[in-house]
């Protein structure tokens, strides 16, 4: 996430911003195919930590290979798809005459990438699965560091968007070698070499309701820009996918603590039972809602900032749309947070996929009216307000099947966000003052946001010692 943060000024400035656009289509292609695989890659991190307790390591490797297998077997099949596919979807979309082979020459090889991609996530879930988050955070930078290595020496400028593919494919390479060598000691082979009929039943079961998370997840993120380049000129789609990045950046700081609270309440639920799993929900809820809450709401103040100054005037756009965005994914992410891991855990990933359709169903009602109100404004703001609503739909789905409380922090809390907020906005119109732009201006915005997070942390750091926070 670092390192692609970091290039992005410099893809801007060798393939320019029409190309530019062109490759943030191609990754909305890629993440969009990365969600086809029938939910598999999302749910072998579970089935992992559930060998893991069981120290089943023969049954891992049958899940491993089985898993690698079907996915290059997908990607091979959506590249024959998309070989006469490509050309007619360019010519859907705004893209310039005379960028329209090179778009379709990227999209064609998309399928491909998608599948690397893919089974780099399946052996990342080995590492998961087993707790060794030390280790993934390695081959994480160092695939992440092959990339960024590989795009600075052969990504030029003008038409060099066959050698970003390649870097992208050499990164994902690094990683699924890395992640197998270093997980080795968790597999044992033994004929048969792939996973039984029933386990393939319960695995198919449970990864088919987290595909149709994914594919609203989907509509929720990745068609924004398929909708953008098909009513707007196609660099509004490299703007929009700056904004994205960022707000999925922030947006992913606390995400990082799911996979380590999965493959936690798994390991609860198989050693020790449900109801102790609840226990441990409860116990991590309290510290998350709040803790989240405060983070994502000094990161929008910062955020509208921090985005122009890093790249410039122009990029206004992307800093309104990263800040409109990621007040959709605060909501989210606090209210649903340990739910997901909670329901994830305990086999019901249907309760996540419920509130996914409804996050869909009223992005889809939304998107298209606002896109021709408010252009590219209007979208993301569809999708943070449908993010919103099925937020607290899931809260109630969770507590009327699985009885999870709201902890939420006291009212005493709220006027000291508004501090950190108003602390936050003053330092970044000092900083606006200033006229700076680049990565120093950028580490500069950080510094506000810093302050903000500070007397939130310390505040409720306080406000949890001295008592409880209510569960309602």
């Amino acid at each position: 996430m670092v390192v692609v943060l970091a290039l992005t000024p410099l893809l801007l400035d060798r393939l320019g911003l029409d190309r530019f656009g062109i490759w943030a289509l191609a990754l909305v292609v890629l993440n969009t195919l990365r969600i086809l695989d029938g939910g598999i890659a999302a749910s072998l991190a579970r089935f992992f930590a559930v060998h893991a307790a069981g120290e089943d390591r023969v049954a891992a490797s049958r899940l491993m290979v089985g898993s690698l297998l079907f996915l290059a077997l997908l990607g091979a099949v959506l590249t024959l798809v998309a070989i006469p596919v490509a050309p007619v979807l360019v010519e859907v979309l705004n893209v310039p005459d005379h960028l329209e082979g090179e778009a379709a020459m990227v999209l064609r090889w998309m399928p491909a990438l998608a599948a690397l991609a893919l089974m780099g996530e399946a052996t990342a879930a080995l590492l998961v699965g087993h707790g060794r988050f030390r280790a993934l955070a390695g081959t994480m930078w160092l695939s992440a560091l092959i990339f960024g290595a590989a795009v600075i020496v052969f990504v030029g400028e003008g038409a060099h968007l066959e050698a970003l593919m390649a870097a992208v494919a050499i990164r994902y390479g690094a990683l699924i070698l890395a992640n197998l060598g270093l997980g080795r000691g968790h597999l044992s082979f033994r004929r048969p070499f792939l996973p039984s009929r029933a386990d393939v039943r319960e695995v198919g079961s449970y990864s088919s309701r987290m595909q149709l998370s994914a594919l609203s997840g989907f509509v929720n993120t990745e068609l924004d820009a398929i909708v953008i380049a098909t009513f707007l000129p196609i660099r509004y789609v490299g703007l929009y996918q700056i904004g994205m990045q960022v707000a999925t950046a922030l947006r992913s700081l606390p995400l990082f603590a799911f996979p380590p609270i999965l493959t936690r309440l798994t390991t609860i639920l198989r050693l020790e039972g449900k109801q102790a799993t609840g226990r441990e929900f409860e116990r991590l809820e309290r510290r998350w809602f709040s803790a989240v809450l405060g983070f994502g709401v000094v990161a929008i103040a910062a955020v509208a900032f921090a985005v122009p100054a890093w790249l410039g005037d122009d990029y206004v756009t992307s800093g309104g749309i990263a800040a409109i965005l990621l007040a959709g994914y605060t909501v989210h992410v606090a209210l649903t947070g340990m739910r997901t891991c909670y329901v994830r855990a305990i086999g019901r990933p249907g309760l996540e996929m419920r509130s996914s359709i409804a996050w869909t169903a009223i992005n889809l009602a939304l998107t298209i009216p606002l896109v021709i109100v408010a252009g590219v404004i209007g979208v993301v703001a569809a999708t943070a307000a449908a993010g919103a609503v099925a937020s607290i739909y899931f809260v109630a789905l969770c507590r009327r099947e699985e009885g999870l409380p709201l902890i939420a922090p006291p009212a005493s809390w709220w006027p000291l966000v508004g501090l950190g907020v108003l602390v936050t906005v003053a330092g970044e119109l000092l900083i606006v003052e200033t006229g700076l732009h680049g990565y120093f201006a950028l580490a500069l915005t950080g510094l506000p946001a810093i302050l903000g997070w500070s007397l939130l942390a310390y505040s409720l750091r306080r406000m949890q010692r001295t008592r409880p926070l209510p569960v309602t």
